[in-house]
């Protein structure tokens, strides 16, 4: 796969404090750009603007120091053992370079359409561009795998002679498997942070029912998509958000008029029906009773 040469912030190099190395010539084009960067000097250093990386999504692993990352006017907390993915065209910035610093980054540059990357067959290069592209989570914690796998890459590129064979192998296998690790891990805290989030919203609705729920304001309250929103919302309650709060309001519709002393048409006002007849053809439509003939099996 031939691509065009990649306009870059920085130059290449490689010395003990900051590496900066390609590894196109290794036979992987879809890596341009392989970094480690250690801070030993006192001082904190400020990145001006936020930039962006065309064509490529950059993945960073924090191992030592108290950084942070901005994206789209956001602040990420970027601390050991957490990983930071930015989209291509995505703006961004590591605000501050701390002394004691040690992170590994990379460039995965997306292939033009039927390209093939890391020697694998199409589909597989398929399904390996597209998770990446998909990751829900810019930030989220990774684990021991992920360090250990950049620390890989990087002993193969060291050790092995350039342009043998055994080069080629153990590098090509090393980022491949660095990028399964990445993808892994960001899909098993996309799915402990959904859950989390969505239990939280499920609490609030089930104790504030009345509120109204939309899905575009519970997209953009836990930034997800509304495909995984709502299919996080079925896994842990068996219903789409809306009709959650609305299996919410009749539960609770129900306890008001077991108790028989607010008004039919209060409860609907207290529910945020919109008006009584509303309520009651909603409670039958779930019941298959209306209000008032729930209340006098009740008594």
């Amino acid at each position: 796969m031939k691509c065009a040469p990649l306009k870059l912030p920085f130059d290449y190099c490689d010395t003990p404090d900051i590496r900066i190395l390609d590894l196109s010539p290794d036979g992987m084009p879809c890596i341009p750009v392989l970094g480690r960067t250690r801070r030993r000097t006192v001082g904190r250093e400020t990145t001006k603007d936020e930039h962006v990386h065309k064509e490529c999504v950059e993945i960073s692993f924090c191992q030592r120091g108290e950084l942070a990352f901005e994206s789209m006017g956001r602040e990420y907390a970027f601390t050991p053992g957490m990983v930071f993915v930015s989209r291509p065209d995505e703006p961004h910035r590591l605000k501050v370079f701390p002394k004691g610093l040690l992170m590994y980054w990379m460039f995965f540059r997306i292939p033009g359409r039927g390209a093939s990357v890391l020697s694998l067959p199409p589909n597989e290069s398929r399904w390996l561009v597209k998770s990446l592209l998909s990751i829900p989570q810019r930030l989220f914690r990774g684990d021991d795998v992920i360090r250990v796998a950049f620390r890989r890459v990087f002993a193969a590129y060291d050790r092995e002679p350039p342009r043998t064979p055994q080069r080629l192998l153990r590098l090509r296998l090393a980022v491949t498997n660095l990028l399964m690790a990445v993808i892994d891990a960001s899909g098993n805290a996309s799915e402990r942070v959904s859950a989390s989030s969505i239990e939280t919203v499920m609490n609030e609705i089930r104790a504030n029912p009345a509120v109204p729920v939309s899905i575009d304001g519970l997209v953009d309250r836990l930034a997800m998509s509304p495909s995984h929103l709502i299919h996080g919302f079925k896994m842990m309650s068996g219903l789409p958000p809306l009709a959650f709060r609305n299996a919410c309001r009749i539960a609770s519709a129900k306890r008001e008029l077991e108790r028989g002393k607010a008004s039919i048409v209060s409860i609907a006002a207290s529910l945020g029906y919109s008006s009584a007849q509303n309520f009651a053809t909603q409670f039958r439509i779930a019941t298959g009773r209306t209000p008032k003939e729930w209340r006098m099996m009740q008594s």
